[in-house]
């Protein structure tokens, strides 16, 4: 994690809000510590720990996710506000320190916001009715003000780690939310339900019920992760079958990468949802998959003007690469689309149907910006590629005739051609200005 100054503050701050948090609920809600209650705190703290060790890598960047929120929102129903947040200090500082390599400021943030989210959901339980309880769980008075619970963990917890890391990458906090807690949210609400049935069952089959409980999250553990692994797995082989095909020509090789590369960084500008961002970028990695036909290879290699009839043919490639595409069932609709529209202009000029402004799929529209830039940017047989200021110069030049004028906006106001230099490698492809393919 950086430590710029912003960051550093942000992590001070942290652990400040988090020794507060501690005394608010040692103070306000003071544990009984009875034999049963003591019992309770330490199993608890054991399912947390494992919990907390089962974490899942879900980026190259090394961001995981686990399910140790489980028997923390748990234990909020059991030991109360006090004993669920020195689980959830106690277990980050034993996974921490024993477990897993990582610097100071992210142990001292990471186990900060870790308490800070138990505090929260344990006082907005109490607040809203609910009491904790050892013996008897009735659901219908400890059921609403857990879900209130549930809000209140992860509102402190996902937005103190986006703050963070925007903090760290200079960018807006809601953007950085969107990316990172967007696409996860549902799963991890849906998932803390769990944590009540677990409460619920250690209520009424008592402490021996507990080490059971690790076995749904040991299951739900392994079905998150193949299933993050074969969307993985099918990332990778379209990667690898698109530079296959661009391999038989030297000008098109890696085109399709970084065009993909171009439109995350677009879109994840405009803000979309992560989900929105991924079919994009899908979109834009297969979106010259119909040249894959033997046709197009004399064309792809030509170095003179075309000719007519091969115009129309190049004109036909996107309705054949969705011919290809309709094979794979598992692709969305939405990357279809955008595969089929990506040579579509803002003022309805390009093909195959002659779509215009905000009738062409904003992922098109991406990938009709993405693929001139890396025309521009990369090696002809006819001349060198072109610097970034010559290239911002020909977006504006095209705004609201051939490119979306937000999109042109948002890339110029944003230096957003910066990013796109510095993350997509300078290769050959075979695309010009006004007709990129």
């Amino acid at each position: 994690m950086p430590t710029n100054r912003r960051v550093q503050l942000t992590i001070y701050s942290a652990a400040l809000l988090a020794a507060v948090s501690v005394i608010v609920v040692f103070v306000v809600y003071p544990p009984e510590y009875t034999r049963d209650w003591l019992i309770a705190f330490g199993m608890f703290l054991a399912l947390s720990v494992v919990s907390t060790l089962m974490a899942l890598r879900i980026s190259e960047g090394g961001t995981t996710t686990s399910l140790d929120f489980v028997p923390q929102l748990a234990a909020v129903l059991i030991v109360g506000p006090a004993g669920a947040t020195a689980i959830a200090a106690l277990s980050e500082a034993i996974s921490e320190t024993f477990f897993y390599k990582k610097s100071a400021p992210k142990k001292i943030f990471n186990t900060s916001q870790m308490i800070m989210s138990s505090a929260a959901a344990g006082v907005a339980y109490m607040l809203f009715g609910g009491q904790p309880d050892l013996a008897n769980l009735p659901i219908r008075d400890t059921f609403p003000p857990f879900l209130v619970a549930i809000l209140a963990y992860f509102a402190v917890n996902t937005g103190a780690v986006s703050y963070v890391v925007a903090a760290a990458e200079d960018k807006p906090v809601a953007e950085t939310w969107r990316q990172m807690a967007g696409g996860l949210i549902a799963f991890d609400f849906a998932m803390s339900l769990l944590a009540f049935l677990v409460a619920l069952m250690y209520v009424w089959a008592g402490p021996q019920f507990l080490p059971f409980a690790v076995i749904p999250l040991f299951g739900l553990r392994y079905s998150y992760g193949v299933n993050y692994e074969l969307k993985q797995l099918n990332t990778d082989l379209l990667r690898l079958l698109i530079k296959t095909i661009e391999a038989q020509d030297p000008y098109t090789s890696g085109h399709s990468i970084r065009v993909a590369e171009t439109a995350r960084l677009v879109a994840r500008a405009l803000g979309l949802q992560p989900k929105q961002v991924r079919l994009i970028e899908t979109a834009a990695l297969l979106h010259d998959i119909g040249k894959i036909d033997v046709v197009y290879l004399e064309i792809l290699r030509q170095k003179g003007p075309l000719t007519p009839e091969q115009r129309e043919l190049i004109r036909a490639h996107p309705d054949r690469g969705v011919d290809i595409l309709k094979s794979i069932r598992s692709l969305h609709p939405d990357v279809l689309r955008c595969v089929r529209h990506h040579h579509e202009r803002w003022d309805g000029d390009g093909y195959p149907t002659a779509l215009a402004g905000d009738d062409i799929p904003l992922g098109a529209r991406i990938i009709m910006v993405g693929d001139t830039v890396d025309a521009m940017t990369t090696a002809r047989p006819y001349r060198d590629p072109l610097p970034m200021s010559v290239v911002r110069e020909e977006l504006i030049k095209h705004r609201g005739t051939q490119f979306d004028p937000r999109i042109v906006d948002l890339i110029v106001k944003d230096d957003l051609l910066r990013s796109i230099e510095t993350s997509t490698p300078q290769m050959a492809l075979s695309t010009d200005l006004t007709s990129p393919s």
